[in-house]
């Protein structure tokens, strides 16, 4: 009987351990890397944090969350150099001066707002538009029922509903997950001998 309390004991510490793992990773702010070189200017963007995946922007504007941090990479031609410049002076110049290929620099964009970034060298090439929502919980606000004909109006309190929040992309699959893991680890630790 001892056996199969620490099994449960041990299976529920791994549950809520994979949960909480899960919502922490999900609610971690996004990295993104732009690369740019001195011909097409801020080309191409990926999101390199959460995933690593190409990522298309329209217009030279990259819309992200406050929290989130931009990467820009130097990939020019012939390794000439560049410099970063946030138009809103946000860095220093000499903080974005990148002087060969693959050099790079970082900022994390922390205020909501719209910010124009540069190349310092070529002031003909398009700007790239950084575009900063601030990261807000939803609010979820019930109206009150109307009383129909029938019915007779009735003085009521106001309740207002808390909204309960979810963890984001936490669907059946990580449950399912869960369960064959825990089915795993008590199948051994129940048998083994």
């Amino acid at each position: 009987m001892t056996r199969s309390r620490s099994a449960l004991a041990l299976l529920s510490i791994l549950l809520l351990s994979i949960i909480i793992t899960t919502h922490a990773a999900a609610a971690a702010p996004s990295v993104y890397k732009v690369i740019v070189d001195d011909y097409y200017g801020f080309k191409i963007v990926r999101i390199i944090e959460p995933s690593n995946t190409q990522f298309t922007y329209e217009n030279l504007t990259l819309k992200i969350n406050s929290g989130d941090s931009v990467i820009w990479e130097n990939q020019a031609y012939d390794n000439n150099e560049l410099t970063i410049v946030s138009e809103q002076n946000l860095w220093d110049s000499k903080q974005g001066y990148l002087k060969y290929n693959y050099r790079s620099f970082n900022y994390t964009f922390t205020q909501p707002g719209t910010y124009q970034v540069s190349i310092g060298e070529d002031p003909r090439i398009r700007h790239q538009t950084i575009i900063v929502a601030s990261v807000e919980t939803p609010t979820v606000t019930t109206p009150a029922p109307t009383p129909t004909a029938t019915e007779t109006a009735i003085a009521t309190a106001s309740v207002t509903q808390t909204p309960q929040t979810t963890s984001p992309g936490f669907n059946l699959w990580y449950i399912l997950a869960i369960l064959v893991v825990a089915g795993i680890v008590v199948f051994i630790y129940l048998f083994k001998k």
